[in-house]
Parts: C-alpha cells; sequence; structure tokens
C-alpha cells in the first residue's frame, strides 16, 4: 500500500504525488477540470474552511478572560486554521500560474534522460514524496487526536455518571441548536471534516513548495554534469579545432539558457509562493511556541494531541527550509563544479562564457520572500525565537 515511499516506484508517479492528491481532495487541483461538481464542492470546503476559522477565533477570545487554558486550546489550532485560509486562497488565485509552472518543469525533467539524471530523479522525486507524506501523517494525525480526545473525555463522563458534553472538536463558537439532536452529529462532522481541510491545505501548499525545490534541484544538478562533459578535455588535448570549438560554444549558448531559464522559473515560483511562505515564516514562532505551551498546560490525552501538533508543526516549517537549502546548495555546486572543469584548455571566447556562467551561478537562486530567506539557518533562529516566546508565556502564566 505505501510503495509510492519507495525508490523503486516509478519515477513519473512520482511527480507531485502527494500534494495534488491533497488539492484534488478538496477541489482546488489547478489541473484538474474545473466541472460543475468540483466548482461546488471547492465552495463548500471554503466556505467551511472560512467558519471555522471565525468560530475557532471568537471562541477563544471569548475566553482569554474566563480561562486561558481553554482560550489557548482554541486559538492554537486557529492559527493553523487562518494560514490554510490564505494558503487555499493562493492556490486558487494561482492556478494558472501554479499549472504552467508545474506542466513546464515536467517537460524540462522529462527531457534530462541519462543513467545519472535519472539516479538524480529518483532519490529527489522520492525524497520529495517523502516529505509530503509525513506531514500529511502527522497533519491526519493531529486532526484525528482532536475527535480522539473529545470522544474519550466524554467516555470518561459517561463512566462517571455525568451528561454527554455537546461540543465540538475544535472549540468553536455555533448557535445552541446546532449543538442539540439531532443536528449535532451533523455538525460534529463538518467541524471533524474542517480539521482535515486544514491538513490537504498545508500538505498541498507546503508539499508544492518542497516539491518545486527538489525539481528544480534535479535541473540544476543535470546542467551541473552537462557543462563538466561539455568542457572536458580528453586525450590530453590542450587547443580544440575551429570546428569543435564553435560546436562548444553552440551547446555552452543552449546551457547558459538552460541556466537562465531555471533563473526565470525560480523568480516565478517566488511570485506564486511569496505570501505562502511569508505567512508561514512570520506564524511559525508563534504557532509552534503556542502548540508547546498548551503540551505543557494539558495532561493525559491533551499531552499527545499537542505532541503530535507540534510534530506537525515542525515538519512544517522543515520542508520550507530544507528546500530552499537544497536549491542553494545546488547553485554552488554548479559554481564549483565549472570551475573545476577543463574551461581554461578552451579558447578565450569559451573561457568568457564560462566565466559568466561561474559568476551567475556564485548568485544563488533563493525562493524570495521579504526579510526572510528558506534555509536550515532560519530554521535554527526561528527555534531560538520560539524558545524566547516560550520561556516569557509560561513566565507570565
Amino acid at each position: 500500500m505505501f510503495s509510492f515511499l519507495k525508490r523503486s516506484y516509478p519515477v513519473e508517479r512520482h511527480y507531485f504525488l502527494i500534494p495534488q492528491m491533497a488539492m484534488s481532495a478538496i477541489g482546488f487541483n489547478p489541473e484538474q477540470e474545473r466541472t460543475w461538481p468540483v466548482r461546488a464542492w471547492s465552495f463548500f470546503n471554503f466556505f467551511v474552511l472560512t467558519y471555522g476559522c471565525y468560530a475557532e477565533a471568537a471562541y477563544g477570545i471569548k475566553q482569554i478572560p474566563i480561562n486561558i487554558a481553554l482560550a489557548l486550546d482554541a486559538l492554537c489550532p486557529v492559527a493553523s486554521s487562518i494560514l490554510s485560509w490564505l494558503k487555499m486562497m493562493a492556490i486558487w488565485y494561482y492556478r494558472d500560474e501554479l499549472k504552467w509552472l508545474i506542466q513546464r518543469i515536467r517537460k524540462l525533467t522529462e527531457q534530462q534522460q541519462s543513467e545519472r539524471k535519472l539516479e538524480y530523479k529518483r532519490n529527489l522525486y522520492t525524497l520529495a514524496t517523502q516529505l509530503s507524506f509525513l506531514l500529511f501523517v502527522f497533519g491526519i494525525g493531529t486532526s484525528t487526536s482532536y475527535s480522539i480526545r473529545h470522544l474519550l473525555d466524554n467516555m470518561l463522563r459517561l463512566s462517571h455518571g455525568k451528561d454527554w458534553t455537546y461540543e465540538t472538536p475544535f472549540k468553536m463558537i455555533f448557535p445552541d441548536p446546532l449543538l442539540s439532536l439531532p443536528l449535532y452529529p451533523f455538525i460534529y462532522a463538518l467541524v471533524h471534516w474542517h480539521g482535515y481541510i486544514t491538513v490537504a491545505c498545508f500538505v498541498a501548499a507546503d508539499g508544492l513548495f518542497v516539491s518545486f525545490c527538489l525539481y528544480l534541484t534535479v535541473l540544476l544538478y543535470s546542467l551541473r554534469d552537462d557543462v563538466f562533459y561539455l568542457l572536458e578535455v580528453k586525450d590530453n588535448k590542450q587547443e580544440a579545432t575551429a570546428g569543435e570549438d564553435e560546436r562548444i560554444v553552440r551547446q555552452l549558448e543552449r546551457l547558459i539558457d538552460r541556466h537562465n531559464e531555471i533563473a526565470a522559473l525560480t523568480d516565478r515560483l517566488s511570485g506564486v509562493l511569496v505570501e505562502i511562505t511569508l505567512g508561514h515564516f512570520v506564524t511559525s514562532s508563534l504557532i509552534i511556541g503556542s502548540s508547546m505551551i498548551d503540551m505543557l498546560l494539558f495532561s493525559g490525552v491533551g499531552v499527545i494531541v499537542y505532541l503530535v501538533y507540534t510534530s506537525a508543526v515542525l515538519t512544517e516549517i522543515l520542508l520550507y527550509c530544507l528546500g530552499g537549502t537544497y536549491i542553494t546548495e545546488a547553485c554552488l555546486d554548479l559554481s564549483k563544479s565549472t570551475f573545476s572543469s577543463h574551461w581554461y584548455c578552451h579558447s578565450v571566447r569559451v573561457q568568457k562564457m564560462t566565466l559568466l556562467m561561474i559568476t551567475r551561478a556564485q548568485r544563488v537562486l533563493i525562493i524570495k520572500v521579504p526579510f526572510f530567506s528558506p534555509s536550515l539557518q532560519a530554521l535554527t533562529s526561528i527555534l531560538r525565537f520560539t524558545g524566547s516566546l516560550i520561556a516569557l508565556a509560561m513566565s507570565v502564566l
């Protein structure tokens, strides 16, 4: 059942496997035909998520002067819900651009067919699927654990002769008639589905980000190999003939065009994902800190709920930082590999073109986000700031 997590799984079927499954589940897949049933389903999910954000926020704000623990229990997941709403809107607004990027990068990666390049694709495509699936597991586990916690609490109440509490898994405000029979089971199911919509948005957006980064890394690795083999001098030959030199110039021009296109794709990707990435980096410390505070405040099943939730949030921010790091290192590797080639054994024209390519590669490609650059260094800074927030909050509480 989990064969798609193995390297033996067909490479072509790995391509955006988990993100597209998540987007299709809520009706927001850019490559999905926009039939009326799909549009109706996507609008329904948008409405459920929107009302869920409002209901959670209203409940948490109302409970702040009454019970700070209950307030945090509602406000912690609402931060993720609002961020999921932002990601849903970004995927819908940029659906045409995302469709073009998905198809264009697919075409470029399919052109890389050597044995070495296929190994790059197999490794990085599998890694993208595994990371996206890891986030999916933690997300589903978090959403399901909220419902399990509520059911276990009520079963414990019934065992002590108390009445069932007509509340929802996520703390939300609803009109009283909706939280009583016969409508209560329907509202309970809607709130539970609200949690899965949140998970689907996270898996879709975060999976798209890390997958795009790893697929661009494949293109950079392939370009590195092509440049190195093109400039390689065989049989200790010091000078190339005029015909060979012209052939090398033409091929090098095509490789430079490929490098320029990869840079252009990265810029277009930055424009599409800037709101998602910025929102995630801005709120990451707050979400991680609040979930860990809740984990310290609660006991029993509540600890498990927020342990899984914290793992899911940490996985999300890790995907962004890991994806940015892969692109940065691939650019630097391209520069070092090109400089280590036999570029100095060719004509002056080839040498100038090669040096310009080295200079361009040293300007690493990044997903441009205001105030942030997705990298593992940024992850350590976020975790340090999160620790400060936790210490400050616990001293106040």
